[in-house]
């Protein structure tokens, strides 16, 4: 099977990114904001929280999908170096959130992080403190929204050299 162009790679990376950032966005709004589930669900601004913290990542899997192609590597890398400096926590967050059963037991790779301390978290606003890291959904936002900027950027430069 021939592997995908670099314009078609490209693409994908772009719309997979498009709908991310607009879950961010659409995350960050709902962490803002009542929502009507919020007089039954107590955890729901936990779980936007979750949810945020899934689409940042699935879009910095964009952007790094967007670095395998090697007229817009260099840009991509420092897009994404910018994102990790935005976000510090969010790697971490992550990683536990989807290895939560691991945790569980005590056998996460981090063995800094005790299984008492999984469901022990602060919601301010739109800041989320847990597992001593903080995410500020707000910081989130404008983190995507510049990653993805340089993406489209990057594929202004990536059909110069078509």
């Amino acid at each position: 099977m021939t592997p995908p162009s670099q314009a078609a790679t490209y693409e994908r990376a772009r719309r997979r990114a498009n709908v991310c950032v607009w879950t961010v966005a659409l995350q960050v709004r709902r962490l803002r904001t009542e929502e009507p589930e919020d007089g039954g669900f107590v955890l729901r601004r936990w779980a936007d929280l979750e949810f945020l913290i899934v689409a940042l990542t699935r879009l910095r899997r964009a952007g790094v999908l967007a670095s395998k192609i090697p007229v817009i590597r260099d840009d991509m890398c420092v897009a994404l170096k910018e994102f990790d400096r935005a976000l510090p926590a969010l790697t971490k967050m992550r990683n536990i959130a989807e290895h939560f059963d691991d945790y569980a037991m005590d056998q996460g790779y981090d063995r800094n992080v005790s299984r008492k301390s999984l469901e022990d978290g602060v919601i301010a606003g739109t800041r989320f403190q847990w597992l001593g890291c903080e995410l500020d959904a707000d910081m989130s936002l404008a983190a995507a929204s510049q990653l993805f900027q340089a993406l489209q950027l990057a594929g202004s430069s990536l059909s110069r050299h078509d």
